[in-house]
């Protein structure tokens, strides 16, 4: 056993093995393990991938526990430590943070790297080797198998191949293999293209919530749900766009939490057909310069419309004003009156704007990673410098039948061009240079790392999906390109 864990630790591991014994999924430590890991490596292990005590039946004074040490909505930090004391009636406990993760908290608790926290954010890991992680994985990869001694034999071999390191599966394997728990063994799914309903949204979401809580990543294509203003009969109403939908199910990365220690993690793309994808990758851009910048340099009204739709600006008070115009007033004035040069031209900066500019929905998308997905017919279109239509199905004039057709078959295909082939009525909502378009995605992506690309084409065609009658419809976020 590693001498100098359990010395930097003070784990009593006699303890532990007693704890262990109330969860038959665990091994106990025994004294050749050794494998703990270190740094970052460590702490994923300890709060990502070994079995816990979530119920914390066998917590007590002297545990080593892992736990959020800095609360946030978005970026939580987690850290390790040992129980000080707990107070069960007021569900709260002191815990001695390990210096290496101090670093997050406020100068007083910083200085003593004792802090108090409620128990519902501590977690007591049962597996401290990773050699316990690769036992139990073993067991339960072999327990398929159906006599006991080709169980034995298998897990044997599955554990000389984990414990030295010679194959490392998946996180969601690691942390499920053997936990009889209901959680994935896949790290990251795509899922088909979304039926364009209410019904279809809603099955779709359900899906994606369902994944994402066992763990899951996962990757969505909205190109087949219907642009922003097109016609939904069923409501005598229209659509509020496939973005808006797109956002929705986003939204879910925040709402679903994995195990108490992740976020999920999701891919969302869209055609470069779709009549929606400029304001697609203006969605997510932040930065109201780039903003200002597309809108004094591209021709495309449709571009400007959406970068001013995301521009926000609120005007300077009275009171700002003339802070403003005082520091300027001291440019005549030797030395500047104690301003710097800088401070100067912010200021005239400012009075030439006249306000603030800032971005509307700044949290819009925030829950997924954005891709838009190029054809070849788009990138040729960029090489010859021509025009590019924006396209799809014209649900607006389908009759009924058409409709029916539309409802069952749309989701299905996912490819406006292969939906045209079939003699289904196409609508162009709009034609856009090439160029423009390929100059947003490249300069969104340059300050906003969004969107990446993927050209769905190409993995179409190079993909053995279509030996079995499949195509690629997105990549998972483990996939993706950016």
């Amino acid at each position: 056993m590693s001498v100098v864990f359990r010395q930097k630790m003070n784990i009593d591991f006699e303890r532990l093995n007693e704890d262990i014994r109330l969860f038959p999924q665990v091994h106990p430590v025994t004294p050749d393990m050794k494998i703990t890991h270190k740094g970052v490596s460590r702490l994923v292990m300890l709060d990502r991938y070994t079995f816990k005590d979530t119920a914390k039946i066998t917590l007590t004074t002297g545990d080593f526990v892992v736990l959020t040490i800095k609360e946030d909505p978005k970026f939580p930090a987690r850290g390790l430590g040992t129980i000080l004391e707990i107070d069960w009636e007021k569900k709260k406990a002191k815990v001695l943070v390990e210096e290496e993760f101090r670093g997050v908290l406020d100068s007083e608790e910083a200085a003593t790297g004792e802090i108090i926290r409620s128990l519902d954010v501590i977690e007591k890991p049962l597996e401290l080797f990773y050699e316990q992680i690769a036992k139990r994985n073993a067991t339960g990869l072999a327990a398929v198998e159906t006599t006991e001694e080709k169980r034995l034999e298998w897990t044997e071999k599955f554990y000389q191949e984990l414990v030295n390191l010679n194959f490392i599966p998946a996180g969601r394997v690691l942390y499920g293999a053997g936990a009889n728990t209901d959680v994935t063994y896949f790290n990251c799914y795509v899922m088909p293209f979304v039926a364009d309903s209410r019904e279809g949204i809603s099955d779709h979401r359900k899906q994606v919530m369902e994944i994402m809580s066992r763990g899951g990543g996962v990757g969505t294509n909205g190109s087949t749900l219907r642009p922003r203003n097109t016609l939904a009969r069923g409501v005598n109403g229209k659509s509020s766009g496939s973005v808006s939908w797109l956002d929705d199910i986003a939204k879910l990365t925040h709402l679903v939490e994995q195990g108490g220690s992740r976020r999920g993690a999701q891919m969302i793309m869209l055609a470069d057909w779709h009549p929606d994808i400029i304001e697609f990758i203006i969605s997510k851009m932040q930065n109201p310069r780039i903003l200002r910048f597309l809108i004094e340099n591209t021709s495309d009204e449709t571009i400007k419309k959406h970068a001013k739709d995301k521009l926000k600006f609120t005007p300077l008070t009275a009171q700002e004003t003339a802070m403003y115009q005082g520091i300027v007033n001291y440019k005549s004035i030797p030395g500047f009156g104690g301003f710097d040069e800088s401070s100067i031209a912010h200021a005239e900066e400012k009075l030439v704007t006249g306000g603030n500019y800032t971005v509307h929905n700044s949290e819009f998308l925030t829950g997924a990673n954005i891709s838009v997905c190029l054809t070849k017919e788009f990138m040729e279109a960029v090489e010859n410098d021509g025009e590019y239509e924006l396209r799809f199905p014209y649900v607006e004039h389908y009759n009924q039948e058409e409709m029916k057709i539309y409802n069952e078959e749309w989701h299905k295909v996912g490819d406006v061009r292969e939906w045209e082939k079939l003699g289904h009525k196409v609508r162009v909502y709009k034609k856009i240079k090439a160029k423009e378009l390929w100059n947003l995605i490249n300069i969104c992506a340059t300050y906003s790392a969004e969107p990446g690309i993927f050209f769905i084409d190409n993995a179409n065609d190079m993909t053995n999906a279509k030996a079995y009658g499949q195509q690629v419809v997105a990549t998972n976020p483990c996939g993706k390109v950016a």
